[in-house]
């Protein structure tokens, strides 16, 4: 939420939030690559996609598989992340002028939501634990159960996919309708009837191209230009350009905290206070 607002003070003042200006920087990482590389983030670089993964392959383990939603159900469920996207952005950039996000940034709230939600995680309630359990389980029932119906940040790159000049496209000429990619596809996408991905939900996770049989069947092809990525560079693509804005941000002089540290000490210390 820091990260969004920023972003709407930056695109309407061109000011970057020196209390966390990491947050602008990494967001913009994630928008950008996603925007170019698909949602390619969601697969090779998110920890709770990581999660989710390791969650799908213990279910498979006990279960023997993991379970669909009927498919009315899982597009009613699916629109909860894109309301929860919807309900943020029309907030923060319709209803927020510069100087009310401004000074949300600027005041003690947000200089130390970094510690509280650290603090979150490391003193867990009863109440978060159990709805964090309860996510983990229907993780081992349904794959990806957290990224497909309830993360707006999942939501958000999956719209700025849906223009990404590179996609998992589909040769009919070399393809043998075995169907393979598409029962291989962790987000339920039919891509043996697809020319060319479009879905929000593709997160070039790849596991289509490396289940299909027949060679050249699918590719990552970019219809702009001619340079087409090698499915097997595609990750290190992803990489290098999310952690070379990183690095950017750093020469940039935008991802180090402004606050001193005497003020930092002072505002952990009545943490309790600003939260309540």
């Amino acid at each position: 939420i820091s990260g969004l607002m920023s972003l709407k003070l930056y695109l309407s003042t061109g000011i970057v939030d020196p209390h966390h200006p990491a947050a602008l920087v990494i967001l913009l990482a994630v928008i950008v690559t996603s925007f170019l590389l698909k949602k390619g983030f969601c697969s090779w670089l998110c920890p709770i996609g990581t999660i989710s993964e390791f969650a799908a392959n213990l279910g498979r383990t006990i279960f023997g598989r993991n379970f669909k939603l009927p498919r009315i159900l899982d597009l009613f469920f699916m629109s909860f992340k894109y309301l929860i996207l919807v309900f943020f952005v029309y907030i923060i950039f319709f209803q927020m002028n510069s100087f009310i996000i401004a000074s949300f940034l600027q005041g003690n709230y947000n200089k130390v939501s970094d510690i509280k939600m650290m603090y979150f995680f490391l003193d867990l309630s009863f109440t978060a634990s159990i709805v964090i359990s309860l996510l983990f389980i229907f993780s081992l029932f349904i794959q990806n159960f957290w990224c497909r119906y309830l993360c707006p940040y999942g939501a958000l790159l999956g719209v700025a996919s849906v223009f990404s000049p590179w996609k998992i496209t589909r040769d009919q000429e070399h393809c043998i309708d075995c169907n393979k990619c598409s029962k291989a596809c962790p987000n339920n996408i039919n891509v043996s009837k697809e020319d060319r991905v479009y879905s929000p939900e593709c997160t070039s996770c790849l596991s289509c191209i490396s289940s299909c049989p027949q060679k050249d069947a699918l590719s990552i092809k970019n219809k702009l230009f001619k340079f087409n990525i090698p499915h097997y560079a595609f990750p290190a693509a992803i990489l290098i350009l999310f952690f070379g804005i990183i690095w950017w941000g750093k020469l940039a002089g935008n991802w180090e905290s402004a606050i001193p540290l005497e003020e930092y000490y002072l505002l952990i210390q009545n943490l309790n206070a600003i939260f309540h």
